[in-house]
């Protein structure tokens, strides 16, 4: 298994990007009640979908890399295209500033005295982590940062791996890892036009 990124030159006119839930729900049909449980935890979704028509080099790009993908074999590292960095300023070297456990949803970060003031929002994205324990969270608060460069922060998804105090966070293109939904792919080729070529891709870890 094989972890791939992105290409720079990936021709890309439309992105997709969602949640699969794994709920189970449960309904009384004689009281009317009912019940949810949560079976797994929530795996981000993404679509690539190139444009109407590609030149002969940009269809050869998107063809190698749906086939070094392998079906669902390899993995692709992939951030949100249309959302690569924050709205909030929080920028630099940014660490875990106490160990994150599984299930919390909330995030104590640090960033030095040079972060002071700056901030993440609302909708932001970070990573934790590295490697294959690597998670894409989503800032659930706005939230500023103290005179020292600390911020905690609320999180729309809770911890799925242990973090160490020190862990590094990721703000510049944090990334998930995906594979295919699909073992099957396939693409166009008509009167010169090449088309056809996307991805549907679902978050998956080791």
């Amino acid at each position: 298994m094989t972890v791939l990124t992105l290409p720079s030159n990936l021709d890309v006119m439309r992105v997709d990007w969602g949640q699969r839930r794994f709920d189970l729900r449960f309904d009384s049909g004689d009281a009317g009640t009912g019940q949810t449980r949560i079976l797994a935890p929530a795996r981000w979704t993404a679509g690539l979908v190139c444009p109407d028509q590609l030149s002969q080099a940009a269809a050869a790009v998107w063809r190698d890399l749906i086939l070094r993908l392998q079906g669902r074999i390899n993995q692709l590292a992939l951030y949100d295209l249309g959302n690569p960095a924050p709205r909030g300023t929080m920028r630099g070297t940014l660490t875990l500033s106490t160990a994150a456990a599984v299930g919390d949803v909330a995030l104590a970060i640090s960033g030095g005295a040079g972060q002071a003031g700056t901030t993440l929002l609302t909708g932001d994205w970070i990573g934790i982590g590295s490697g294959a324990t690597r998670q894409l969270v989503c800032i659930a608060a706005d939230a500023t940062a103290n005179g020292a460069g600390l911020i905690n922060v609320a999180i729309s998804q809770s911890v799925r791996v242990a973090q160490l105090l020190g862990s590094s966070v990721v703000w510049d293109k944090p990334t998930a890892l995906f594979r295919q939904v699909s073992a099957d792919s396939n693409w166009s080729h008509e009167r010169a036009i090449r088309s056809g070529y996307a991805l549907d891709l679902i978050e998956s870890w080791e």
